[in-house]
């Protein structure tokens, strides 16, 4: 009798925790903490569990992050930056362009959207002005160079950079970049690689293969100055390892996401070996002493080829001639 009631014991505890282990996926117990939504392209469910593109790579715990404001309220106010502050020391001349999608804005009534795109064809148009008024496109680690060592750049240069790794980057912006020789820099979200609307792990490395450098943006695109530091250090630190891993050689170029970074974010730029980390702030004149803090111009909807060619400190467009009838 002892032992029935023993076993019956047994087997009740049993069926018992076979019963909560099955409602725990239910509940969402048993799953990791999610990363955060996308702020400018929805994406599909992603956390550390779930690995869609094949990449595997050993990531350290995520710390804890701080509430912050809402992602549209971010982007706005990255739409309007601050003027870079007056740079001491010698100082070297160059644009440094950062863009996001280059699309047509698929919602007319997203005003942030239509912001932060810039259409193909316009595109098109600023390269081939770029091309035909003797600008020379740089790269952001040749551009650092000319800074830190107040040396000399070729003939009105240009820096072109893209923020977030749109796929668009990939399938449109590349191609037009290649038909004219120029190169340029995609800061990629780790952590969204494959999500609907951003570039593959495999797009990535052909970028990196086709001669463009590929810089971090942190994992989740978190607004830096808003979380605690062990957040802070994680978002850039493994931003940089998952990259590296994937290209196999180093990153050294970060841009801190929503332009959003503090005198500690910079500091771990500099601690975690990046040579440099571009902001959203404006100013095109750049010293040694702010290549933690670099300004650059940022290029988006609306801005017609004559205002472009401001930004670039170049002459006034030509008008197109009318069409014949």
């Amino acid at each position: 009798m002892g032992k029935w009631t023993n076993r019956a014991a047994r087997g009740g505890i049993l069926v018992l925790l076979m019963l909560v282990a099955g409602t725990l996926p239910a509940a969402g117990f048993l799953r990791a903490i999610p990363l955060a939504a996308p702020s400018i392209v929805p994406g599909t469910a992603f956390d550390d569990l779930d690995d869609p593109n094949g990449l595997i790579v050993a990531r350290a715990s995520r710390p804890a992050a701080t509430p912050t404001a809402a992602p549209q309220q971010l982007i706005l106010a990255e739409l309007q930056p601050k003027r870079a502050p007056v740079p001491l020391g010698p100082v070297t001349y160059v644009p440094i362009l950062y863009y996001h999608y280059i699309r047509v804005n698929p919602n007319p009534r997203d005003r942030v959207g239509f912001s932060l795109s810039t259409t193909p064809a316009m595109f098109r148009m600023q390269m081939q002005y770029l091309a035909d008024r003797g600008f020379h496109v740089v790269s952001l680690h040749q551009a650092v160079v000319a800074i830190k060592n107040h040396s000399g750049l070729p003939t009105r240069p240009v820096v072109l950079t893209f923020d977030d790794g749109y796929a668009d980057f990939y399938t449109t912006a590349i191609p037009v970049l290649q038909s004219h020789g120029f190169t340029a820099t995609s800061f990629v979200i780790s952590g969204r690689m494959g999500w609907r609307g951003f570039m593959t792990p495999s797009q990535v490395v052909a970028a990196d293969g086709m001669g463009f450098t590929i810089g971090a943006h942190t994992v989740d695109h978190v607004a830096l100055a808003a979380q605690p530091p062990a957040r802070a250090t994680w978002e850039m630190k493994q931003s940089k390892l998952m990259l590296e891993d994937l290209l196999g050689h180093p990153v050294l170029d970060f841009a801190y996401p929503y332009g959003s970074f503090n005198a500690y974010d910079m500091a771990q730029a500099r601690i975690l070996g990046f040579e440099t980390a571009a902001s959203t702030m404006y100013a095109s004149v750049h010293s040694a002493g702010q290549l933690y803090e670099l300004s650059r111009m940022r290029i988006g909807g609306g801005l017609p080829l004559s205002g472009f060619a401001r930004v670039v400190g170049g002459p006034p467009p030509t008008p197109s001639p009318s069409p014949t009838p």
